[in-house]
């Protein structure tokens, strides 16, 4: 039901997305995704959760890997991210429609609630890479910078592979890491380090 809604959301947006779409998708009644979500917002946001859980289990993974330097652990992590992306692009387009809504203030007390939790995982995932990124800059592979701007920035290269990114039906494995690989240096390089 959440690839359904996933999809959905991904191809209307929130505000056209419907749960007959919805339904649609899943060759299901409408009353199906009733029994489970009384609101669309509530399928949204368990949506957007569960991308959010998808790239806090992936970082993770890759963070705690055997890692020489805190620089090839940030290139671990931001592959992690980038896979996943578009592994679940879906999931990762609608955690971006999130974050719009909630910068937006187009969102309502109820749905606020239910959003904390996901700006919880959002933070830890953040606060991930803003420490390795920290512990990059002390061991002198990057210049000391501010944190608070370059980690937002950082983010702002690895996801907009969300707004761009279309699989391919042909598309390999090799191919996808090929993009990772380049969209990893990048953002490693925009830090000012030397991989």
């Amino acid at each position: 039901m959440l690839d359904a809604a996933a999809l959905a959301f991904m191809t209307k947006g929130y505000a056209a997305t419907s749960i007959d779409d919805v339904a649609d998708i899943l060759s299901a009644t409408k009353g199906k995704i009733y029994h489970h979500y009384r609101k669309k917002a509530d399928l949204f946001f368990d949506v957007h959760k569960r991308g959010m859980e998808m790239d806090l289990a992936a970082v993770q993974g890759a963070a705690s890997g055997s890692h020489a330097r805190a620089i090839d652990k940030l290139r671990a992590m931001t592959l992690a991210h980038i896979t996943v992306i578009m592994d679940h692009l879906p999931y990762q387009r609608v955690a971006v429609q999130g974050l719009e809504m909630h910068l937006a203030g187009e969102t309502t007390a109820a749905q606020r609630e239910v959003l904390s939790e996901i700006l919880v995982l959002r933070d830890q995932y953040e606060n991930l890479f803003r420490d390795t990124i920290r512990q990059v800059m002390s061991e002198g592979h990057a210049p000391d910078q501010d944190l608070q701007i370059v980690v937002k920035a950082f983010f702002g290269a690895l996801n907009w592979t969300t707004i761009w990114f279309r699989p391919r039906v042909d598309q390999t494995e090799e191919e996808k890491l090929a993009v990772a690989n380049s969209i990893s240096t990048f953002a490693i390089r925009g830090l000012g380090a030397e991989q």
